[in-house]
């Protein structure tokens, strides 16, 4: 079953396409990672899948519904996106914060519903003994798993996430990732993710999108996609792939001298 469907995507400034027709599959419960060198449009393609950029031409669709034309509190109805891990500045509460992911289902005020549904999601990432602290006051790993728990609690059933482990200790990479394949496995949560390791992409993926200029250059599983021809040919490094437990695991070597 397809649950996300990404069609001929071109988005641009001006006369300048970072999008050139992008086109992929996701079915459900399923996590993709995208991969690809800075600025050749990751963060970019998922800005225009939940509509805060919209593209040029191409359609995307959830569950066969065209996300063209939907309000943003529709949207929020169908995809949930965790943004890039900055600085961020919240003056509420880890509770709150979380309970802010609702907004989409509710009137004007909270319901007891919404609240257990909060409860749920925060006992579910292991961190409903932070529900009364300060958001500003959490660590980073900590301020992402609350993100990931806003996201979860719009009940989506399609998750978006750009980088969900940039500027986290690799503790706390595998500690998100963990929680992400959790999701997935037990959830029915279908997710796709920006990725810059790509030994974590390989580790926690189904299939990986690799992705050079604003276009698609591979896409299938990891070990198909993670050779070193492929890496070469995108990130212009030398690279040795070895396969543990039938994950590729990536060592980069050098710096290919013409790139």
């Amino acid at each position: 079953m397809v649950k996300l469907r990404v069609k001929d995507i071109v988005f641009g400034y001006a006369s300048a396409n970072i999008l050139e027709n992008i086109c992929f599959e996701l079915k459900a419960s399923e996590v993709i990672s995208i991969v690809g060198p800075n600025g050749t449009g990751k963060s970019t393609l998922l800005k225009c899948i939940d509509r805060i950029l919209v593209p040029k031409s191409g359609g995307i669709s959830v569950d066969e519904k065209d996300l063209k034309g939907m309000g943003r509190l529709e949207v929020a109805k169908t995809l949930s996106y965790v943004p890039q891990s900055t600085a961020r500045v919240f003056p509420s509460t880890v509770f709150e914060t979380v309970l802010m992911g609702r907004r989409p289902h509710l009137g004007w005020f909270s319901s007891e519903g919404d609240k257990e549904k909060v409860w749920e999601v925060l006992e579910l990432l292991g961190i409903e003994a932070l529900a009364l602290t300060s958001f500003n006051e959490l660590s980073g790993g900590q301020q992402q798993k609350v993100l990931i728990a806003r996201a979860l609690v719009q009940d989506t059933g399609v998750m978006l996430l750009d980088e969900p482990t940039s500027n986290l200790d690799i503790w706390h990479q595998l500690d998100v990732m963990e929680i992400v394949r959790k999701l997935v496995n037990e959830k029915e949560v279908t997710c796709l993710m920006a990725v810059h390791d790509l030994n974590m992409a390989s580790k926690y993926s189904d299939r990986i999108i690799m992705m050079k200029d604003g276009k698609i250059v591979a896409a299938g599983s990891p070990v198909k996609v993670l050779t070193p021809e492929n890496i070469a040919a995108v990130y212009g490094v030398e690279a040795s792939v070895s396969l543990h437990a039938e994950t590729p695991y990536v060592v980069p070597l050098k710096q290919l001298e013409v790139f």
